[in-house]
């Protein structure tokens, strides 16, 4: 599956160094490898579900630590079918936001300073190496074959498989798209989103669209989704021209300011804002979690946008997937601490995941 060489997928503040999620609950037993290095057994958790939902869905996702005591951040992974969460700790109070896959293997920055590579088959710490402080968002070029990670100050990327800097560059964001040999990188404090060659690392324009919490391209319709989170704007990129080529405003999709950045209590009582965005598996749509509680669907034929998909009352949503068949959308809920499956067939929950927590979602089938 395409996804499973990538799905990436902010926490609202990541210039900020906060993180909403992360409060899934799970122990660690420590054990040493063959090469010397410390590494945390993955344990097993299992969470009641509302309705049974027939398919080999696995939803993995980063958390961090938990913003208030000690904790490990850690990888979570819940087979849907079984409803079987597996956990793998890492780092003490490590900061892990967005992931990326590459064959079999997870690539988890933390704001920390460490990547942990962990192996999505067997859900053990592979190993790890020294990245650039303040990056924890993950994202890979199968063109370029390169890894690049981001943060509040710069984007950096690694060759893959050797894991060798190739490049850096002084400017940061939380929003990270890469299309061919092109990323696309933007922040939610910031004006601009900024395009840059992947083959040397430079620079290649701007485009004026700010304030973005976050990004998905739709390969099928060669468009990239931009999600302002302050005043509800979806932008539409043509990425063949790079011009802009509609902008749909959505009420629900903004309510966040730069003001509230740093303040959890002022932050969760936002009634609305953009969080996760996410393709479905033909391109035909686009869905954005939502702080209003809803999931927010967007017609990627034409440009506009669809309907409201309810999840539960006083919801704040982050984390969202969709599932590579198209039936159902994963999402983060929160204040909850739960994830929820909603059917895209009806619109109704088909289950509930207590504990489960992550801002972003990858799906694997």
């Amino acid at each position: 599956m395409g996804k499973q060489r990538l799905t990436s997928i902010f926490a609202t503040s990541l210039l900020m160094g906060v993180s909403l999620g992360g409060y899934a609950v799970a122990s660690a037993h420590s054990m040493k490898t063959a090469n010397g290095m410390k590494q945390e057994k993955s344990n097993t958790m299992t969470s009641p579900i509302r309705k049974t939902i027939q398919n080999s869905d696995v939803l993995l996702g980063a958390a961090a630590s938990p913003p208030s005591g000690n904790g490990n951040g850690m990888v979570l992974f819940e087979q849907v079918k079984t409803s079987k969460m597996i956990s793998v700790p890492f780092l003490k109070n490590a900061n892990a936001f967005q992931l990326a896959v590459v064959d079999h293997t997870a690539y988890v920055p933390t704001l920390q300073g460490k990547t942990y590579l962990i192996d999505t088959q067997t859900h053990r710490v592979i190993s790890h190496f020294s990245s650039p402080v303040g990056a924890r968002i993950a994202d890979f070029s199968n063109v370029e074959h390169l890894l690049i990670l981001t943060g509040g100050k710069s984007v950096t990327a690694f060759a893959l498989p050797s894991l060798k800097q190739v490049w850096q560059l002084g400017v940061g964001g939380n929003a990270l798209s890469v299309v061919g040999r092109v990323a696309y990188l933007s922040g939610n404090s910031a004006k601009n989103t900024v395009i840059i060659d992947l083959k040397n690392g430079k620079m290649m324009g701007t485009l004026p669209v700010g304030m973005i919490e976050d990004t998905a391209y739709d390969p099928q319709k060669h468009t990239l989704w931009l999600a302002n989170w302050n005043n509800g704007n979806m932008t539409v990129v043509n990425t063949k021209t790079n011009h802009i080529v509609d902008v749909i405003h959505q009420s629900e999709g903004g309510g966040f300011s730069m003001q509230d950045m740093g303040s959890m209590q002022k932050m969760m009582k936002a009634t609305g804002g953009y969080m996760q965005l996410a393709v479905g598996p033909r391109g035909n749509h686009v869905y954005a979690a939502s702080f209003s509680g809803n999931i927010l669907a967007f017609n990627a034929v034409k440009n506009t946008f669809d309907r409201k998909i309810p999840t539960l009352p006083m919801a704040k949503l982050s984390g969202i997937a969709i599932d590579p068949s198209g039936q159902y959308a994963y999402a983060t809920v929160e204040n909850m601490k739960e994830t929820v499956a909603i059917s895209l067939k009806n619109d109704k929950l088909a289950a509930t995941f207590p504990r489960l927590v992550s801002n972003r979602w990858v799906v694997l089938h």
